[in-house]
Parts: C-alpha cells; structure tokens; sequence
C-alpha cells in the first residue's frame, strides 16, 4: 500500500490510517467539511478514479445537504453526488474522532438507492390498491342515476318526432350518459380482479381491428402511424375486450399528446427467451416532465389541461395488462416524445 501523508491532527498514525482504509463500507475522516482521509469504497461509490484527489475536497462536493460549520454527529438522509453528475440516495452516520489536539469527524456513509427505488414501487402498489377500491365504489355509485338516465332519455326520445328540435338534444344526453357509464365500467375493471376467462389472443389482429375503428378520428389527423408487426407473432392467452381497450387506450393518448402533428409508432415483438409479447406505442410528441413520470398510472392524475382528459386511461390499462401477469412501463424526455412497453407473458398470467 502506498504511504500516505499524516493528515494535520499528529495524533494520527500512519499506521492507525491504514488500517482505518480497511473498513468496507465508504468511510471519510473530516475536518469540520474538509476531507483529510478516504477509503477506497467512497472513491468507489462516488465515482472517483484516483483516490488521492479526494482529500483536501469539501464534504459538500459529495453529499447535499452538508453543514458547511460544524459537523452534527448522528444518523441522516442526504443525496450523494457523483463524479459523472449523477445522484445516489445515501444514509450518512457522522461520529466523533477524539485526538488530544481537539475534535476530529468520521462519516460512513451506505447507498440506498437500491432500497429507495423499492420502496417507492411498494408504495405505488399501494396507492392503485387503494385507488383501485375507491374507484370501484364510485363506479358502484353512479351507475344507477347513469342508468335511471339513460331510460327516461330514451323514453322521451320515442316520444319526439326526429323533426323536432329536442330529438337532437335528447341524442346528445344518451350519447353522453353511454359515454359515463362506459368510464364507470372501466373503473369497475380497474378495482376488480381478473376471472381469468381467457382465450388466445392474436395482438397484431387487436391492433388492426382498433385501429380501423378509430383511424378517421379527429385526433390521428395529420399523424403519421408506423406499424411495424413481428411475423408469426405467437398468441397469449388473455381477454380480448381489455386487450382492445388496453390498445385503445396508449393509441388516443398518444395521438391527444402528438396533438394533430406528428409520428405514431405501434410495434409488437416476441422475446424467446422470456416468452413474452412485446407491445411498443411511441410518439415523438412534447413527452412527460420528470417530476410527473411517476404518477403516470395514477388513477385520476392527468398531463392534459382542463376538460381534456379524464385520468382514467393510462390507470385502466395499468390495471388490464397487471391483471394479465405483464408489465408495462414508460420512458419519456420533455421535447422528445414518449414510449409506452408492455409485456405479457403467454400465459397472459394464468
């Protein structure tokens, strides 16, 4: 091991450093915020190629926030910095070194990301889980004034002749209290389990019918949609009908986002080892910010302005492709679209 200079407190040894740098865990030792000592792992964990360069540098080059006075002993929460400008979830331990010149510190310091990243994923489940309930409650709710609706409608309509300035009027009222209850049975799918009466599906086939059904709609106008079918696509079990509302779901969100101008991009796939079908809708429209990302599933939760979006949508299909033992996940970068995957086992989770 290459020797290294005593730090200013005499009182410590080289040889009591060298042993100190054995410690596995990143460790610093720290003159109020200056670095003196530094063990390989920190280098390590904080991306720092030499450990060398490390001391002499300021404890708040590496982790935020940092009392810029006097250290405070104990346990905290921080994020690490890194030498590439990435951030990492940390948990400091600051404790005391006592030299007879006067009060030294020592940090250890253990990277949580890894920790972090499933606990957020829990506590997701968690709030669809309760989110789930409670839209089915709702749903519950207001399906019977939507149906006691929709029959008074329809009876006052048979009694109106089609000329008469009402029978319009009337249309619109059935229209949108068909529309209601179709939200409220969506939301009665997304809080209740699957009964697993599944068939094989044909996903290219689903993408096509859906498609055809909604290609003169006003917003796919001015799209360009890609269509890119893997050949000989296995079939998965699963539900057609949440299959197709699943696929209807990604492609209207994608061309609301694209906003009448734009590239759509639908692709399926097959992954042999995993014996998953793939699914890929990509827009390359103004995309999500980071800080909505992880709410994207949420139910009720949507990017769209006022009276644009229901929150409904991306929630619902969450909750299909769950139920059918797949997966779906979202990668986007504001001004550089979206890209919803999901995948599916053959299985489709039975």
């Amino acid at each position: 091991m290459a020797k290294i200079n005593p730090p200013p407190a005499k009182e410590i040894t080289q040889e009591f450093i060298e042993y100190w740098q054995e410690i596995s865990q990143p460790a610093v030792i720290h003159i109020k915020d200056t670095i003196i000592v530094a063990n390989e792992a920190f280098s390590t964990l904080f991306g720092q190629q030499r450990n060398e360069d490390v001391p002499g540098r300021s404890m708040a080059d590496f982790i935020s926030p940092w009392p810029m006075d006097t250290p405070r002993p104990g346990w905290r929460s921080a994020m690490g910095r890194r030498g590439d400008g990435s951030n990492i979830d940390i948990e400091v331990v600051c404790l005391p070194l006592s030299v007879s010149s006067g009060i030294l510190h020592q940090s250890l310091i253990k990277d949580v990301s890894e920790i972090k990243s499933w606990e957020d994923k829990l506590l997701q489940a968690e709030r669809l889980t309760a989110m789930g309930k409670l839209a089915g409650e709702i749903a519950h709710e207001i399906n019977n004034p939507l149906g006691g609706i929709l029959l008074y409608a329809n009876l006052i309509k048979e009694e109106l002749n089609e000329e008469d300035v009402s029978y319009e009027n009337i249309g619109k009222i059935i229209k949108l209290a068909t529309r209601c209850r179709i939200i409220a049975k969506g939301l009665l799918n997304f809080g209740r389990s699957s009964s697993k009466s599944y068939a094989p599906v044909d996903l290219n086939q689903i993408i096509k019918d859906v498609y055809a059904l909604i290609e003169d709609h006003h917003i796919l106008k001015n799209i360009e949609v890609d269509m890119r079918f893997k050949k000989d696509l296995p079939h998965f079990m699963g539900d057609k009908g949440q299959i197709e509302q699943a696929i209807l779901n990604l492609i209207i969100n994608a061309g609301e986002a694209l906003n009448n101008k734009g590239k759509l991009i639908i692709k399926t796939d097959f992954s042999k080892e995993q014996r998953l079908v793939c699914l890929t809708v990509e827009d390359n429209g103004p995309g999500i910010p980071d800080d909505l990302l992880p709410r994207i599933f949420e139910p009720f939760f949507t990017t769209k302005r006022a009276g644009k979006g229901t929150g409904l949508g991306l929630s619902i299909t969450h909750g299909i492709v769950q139920r059918h033992g797949g997966k779906i996940t979202v990668n986007s970068k504001p001004g550089y679209g979206t890209r919803f995957e999901v995948k599916i086992p053959l299985s489709g989770g039975g």
